[in-house]
């Protein structure tokens, strides 16, 4: 494998690479395999068409261009070790030469840790948890956590006993008549609660909890807006991470849309706005959240903070379980993603000790 690297604007490189076609060739199998399975022609069963005959009806384009994916991203890692380039966030690729017979030329471009400089972190951290705030449930907070049990209860009551042509009431429309009486026999059929006082015993742990947790997150916020405004931090971020944390709004704040039944591009429509003005107005959030990734990792490697294979493995393969069904689902890149968080989450529990 040969390749040359190319440094570029906004703290990114841009890695050329040739792949001997001896390498990409040992995916050929594997990919053929794969994409005759669904193949059907008269007169035989699917999934048992000889191969000769299957691989007639499949794009041998199709094929190497599988290979060549399989292939890069298998090769990912022992290029930026070839390369020593400390890579960050996730690479563009083009494919620049892929023909039969022939080495598969691509081409990467990364952002790469640029230079930081940060302010006394610990002491930002250990001023912010020494901060004496009290988690209280409060009497409201209760009966309104109560209420709305019991209004989504009546609403499921309303839902299964409507007739033709009715329409259920609102949520805001449920009056007090409405709801189910607060006893014993009620607060069973909601879960495993002995009586009244066991349930709000047990809803008060829950808010209790939930509120515990808001506080943490608030917290979080808290010590790394103090650290990125902080006089003595100091660093680029390279434009490619703004952008794929913009992506990663757009692609999320598109799956909310889709869970309500609407088109994306009809919700765009209708609201008068386009996909570009949504990352225009995103850019400040996109930054932020670029300039955190950066923070983290940084503090990660001062600090020597590091997260074991087996902790990768195990929650890597609760991911891949639980996504079994989907189709390409890289694992390289569920290992990636699951690494930097379970390290981030470390260096977050590393901040708050700082006390």
């Amino acid at each position: 494998m040969k390749t040359d690297i190319k440094k570029i604007e906004d703290s990114s490189v841009e890695i050329s690479v040739i792949l001997p076609k001896k390498e990409l060739e040992k995916y050929r199998e594997d990919v053929e395999k794969e994409a005759i399975k669904n193949i059907k022609i008269d007169g035989f069963r699917e999934g048992h068409v000889p191969k000769e005959k299957a691989l007639k009806e499949i794009s041998p384009m199709k094929i190497l261009e599988e290979m060549a994916q399989r292939a890069i991203s298998d090769s990912y890692l022992d290029i930026l070790e070839k390369t020593k380039v400390k890579a960050i966030g996730h690479p563009e690729i083009m494919i620049t030469k892929i023909a039969e017979d022939n080495d598969l030329e691509f081409k990467l471009i990364t952002a790469v840790m640029p230079e930081i400089k940060l302010g006394d972190y610990k002491k930002i951290a250990k001023k912010e948890m020494l901060k004496d705030e009290v988690i209280e449930v409060s009497d409201k907070d209760l009966d309104d956590a109560i209420t709305n049990i019991r209004k989504m209860r009546a609403q499921q009551k309303m839902h299964e006993n409507l007739k033709d042509g009715e329409v259920a009431k609102s949520w805001n429309e449920i009056e007090e008549k409405d709801l189910p009486k607060l006893d014993d026999e009620f607060v069973k059929t909601v879960g495993k609660f002995k009586d009244v006082n066991d349930f709000k015993e047990k809803i008060t742990e829950n808010l209790k909890e939930e509120k515990k947790a808001k506080l943490l997150e608030k917290r979080r916020i808290a010590i790394i807006d103090g650290i990125l405004d902080d006089k003595n931090t100091k660093f680029e971020v390279p434009k490619m991470m703004v952008d794929y944390e913009i992506d990663k709004m757009m692609y999320e704040f598109e799956g909310n849309i889709s869970m309500t039944g609407m088109k994306f591009d009809d919700y765009l429509k209708s609201i008068n706005k386009t996909r570009e003005d949504y990352k225009k107005e995103w850019y400040e959030q996109g930054l932020k959240r670029a300039k955190m990734q950066l923070l983290l990792n940084h503090i990660a490697s001062e600090e020597k903070i590091e997260v074991s294979e087996d902790e990768i493995n195990e929650e890597v393969s609760k991911i891949l379980e639980q996504y079994k069904d989907q189709k390409n689902i890289d694992e390289n890149n569920v290992r990636a993603y699951v690494s930097q968080v379970l390290t981030h989450q470390k260096v977050f529990e590393f901040l708050e000790k700082q006390k």
